[in-house]
């Protein structure tokens, strides 16, 4: 397995940010061999996942064995001045600090599985789960229990900082133990042209432009799959009045965006009706209570030509999807 296979393997097991963080501090050269190897990758099992991560982890304690003889040296300096017990005492104490990589993976597991994994536990080992998952994903997982036991959660919330750190890694070892005994077939969401387009979107406009760039000369068909995954319908919403304007001007299809329009939310009608005439949009409406059933495919499809003619006239520099943390002037 070359160097950017595993490199591309790594960083679609590690989490979506971690990954773009990381993207934005390699060559050009590096990063053009990683994502090709990344869009190649349909999934990753969790027997590839865990073999990757555990690679990883042992060159990473292989190029820190230095950092091992200063633990020791602490340890007699530690001895030597306070005893032995006290030392042990400070020496535990600071390696509860490294418990929390015990329990980074959780954070990678949707709510739902979350829940299952913990339903089970007692309140106890449940709050010292949560305490060491990010903020939302505790929350996303708190509310999923019954309301009696999230006020018994709670309170022990409140209380973790009192557990032994021995405890605690007690803990990740049995939930850890869980989840590794789940199906060993089932796959992650890792992998393939949507993962990929999940990093992008974390991912500076500009730094995700010249990606999918690079990807266009490599893979033209990969960088289109990619390219139909980077964006939603639900994109639409970031467009200003005149962006809508001209897309709407461009696409001269009232029919098309009626079946478009079809279960979307008041917040999307709006956005569409409030970027042409009141006549236009009074004739969209009609056509869309007098149009008899209309398939999902029907409105996917048209959902996706809209979406692709967006696609085209951002390539022309003529509308801009914006994202979060940019400003525009």
């Amino acid at each position: 397995m070359t160097g950017a296979r595993k490199s591309a393997l790594l960083l679609l097991s590690l989490g979506k940010d971690e990954a773009a963080e990381i993207l934005k501090h390699l060559d050009d050269k590096s990063l053009e061999a990683v994502i090709l190897e990344m869009s190649k990758i349909k999934y990753i099992s969790k027997k590839e996942k865990e073999s990757i991560l555990e690679e990883f982890h042992h060159t990473a304690i292989e190029q820190s064995q230095d950092m091992k003889a200063g633990e020791d040296v602490a340890r007699e300096l530690l001895e030597g001045s306070l005893g032995k017990d006290r030392a042990q005492g400070i020496l535990n104490k600071l390696k509860g600090k490294g418990i929390d990589s015990d329990f980074a993976y959780l954070n990678d597991i949707d709510a739902p599985t979350l829940h299952s994994l913990l339903i089970t536990e007692a309140p106890q080992t449940i709050a010292v789960t949560l305490s060491f998952l990010e903020p939302k994903k505790a929350a996303d997982v708190l509310k999923l229990f019954a309301k009696e036991l999230q006020a018994k959660i709670a309170y022990r919330l409140a209380n973790t900082s009192k557990t032994h750190p021995d405890a605690i890694r007690e803990i990740a070892r049995v939930i850890k133990k869980k989840y590794d005994s789940r199906d060993s077939h089932e796959y992650s969401e890792s992998g393939g042209s949507e993962a990929l387009a999940n990093i992008l979107n974390h991912m500076e406009k500009g730094l995700e432009d010249t990606i999918l760039q690079e990807l266009e000369e490599n893979n033209p068909e990969l960088a289109d799959q990619v390219r139909d995954k980077l964006y939603t319908f639900e994109d639409l919403l970031a467009l200003d009045k005149k962006e809508m304007r001209l897309l709407i001007t461009r696409l001269q299809d009232d029919s098309m965006i009626a079946i478009a329009l079809r279960g979307t939310s008041e917040e999307m009608k709006d956005q569409f009706f409030s970027a042409m005439s009141q006549n236009k949009a009074y004739d969209i409406i009609e056509d869309m209570e007098m149009r008899g059933k209309v398939t999902l495919r029907e409105i996917n499809e048209a959902r996706s030509h809209i979406l692709s003619l967006a696609r085209r006239l951002e390539e022309d520099g003529l509308i801009i999807f914006k994202k979060n943390k940019e400003e525009y002037i």
